[in-house]
């Protein structure tokens, strides 16, 4: 009996603690950008890569808050580009063709000379972002050629990066750490705002284009 009412008390005293517990535990926190994105990039079936493509298309300068019917398309184009490729359907994309399409997008919205991409610029955004986003960036497999959701995150990284003082990368996704925003990143917007949906689609479409999309 003596045994029972000890048990009996811890068992009360172990329900009395057990809120307390609860309450001490730190709030479960929201996932990491970088997290979310390189599990999308794990994906193998149509739906996944779909919802990969469009997170990557989301992420360019413009597309947010526009027309979503061009938004949907070009994710269709992406995601049926991913399939391909991964099938070995399709050719990759050579890290010179991003290259080529930052500095074809720079020139055709007027940018300063000095906003230029090269190919040392395309190796150093794979090789900075291989650890943190494995499922993305295919180096170790593909050597210099991407796959297409993979060139479109670099051309993003180049956006963020070129003509920005160097700095570490941030967890949150590619960005400038200080006050301002990336100067490629401020001129397209400033692009946008100031010319037509017609303008900016045709743009997006020969960017696509050279990236085989």
């Amino acid at each position: 009996m003596g045994r029972l009412k000890c048990l009996a008390l811890a068992l009360a005293i172990g329900a009395a603690l057990t809120p307390r517990i609860a309450l001490s535990q730190p709030p479960p926190q929201p996932p990491n950008m970088m997290d979310t994105l390189n599990k999308e990039a794990e994906a193998s079936d149509p739906n996944g890569i779909r919802a990969y493509s469009k997170h990557l298309i989301q992420m360019l300068p413009g597309i947010r808050g526009g027309e979503e019917s061009y938004a949907d398309s070009l994710t269709d184009r992406l995601a049926r580009a991913e399939v391909m490729a991964r099938q070995g359907k399709r050719k990759l994309i050579a890290e010179v063709e991003i290259a080529k399409a930052f500095n074809d997008l720079m020139r055709r919205t007027g940018a300063p000379v000095w906003l230029k991409a090269n190919l040392d610029s395309v190796e150093s955004e794979r090789s900075g972002w291989e650890k943190q986003l494995p499922a993305l960036i295919s180096r170790e497999k593909n050597g210099t050629y991407c796959y297409p959701g993979e060139s479109v995150y670099i051309l993003e990284t180049l956006i963020e990066n070129v003509g920005t003082p160097p700095a570490p990368l941030s967890s949150s996704g590619p960005s400038v750490i200080g006050p301002g925003i990336p100067p490629a990143r401020a001129h397209l917007l400033q692009y946008y705002a100031s010319h037509s949906r017609t303008d900016f689609i045709h743009l997006l479409n020969d960017i696509a284009t050279t990236l085989k999309i």
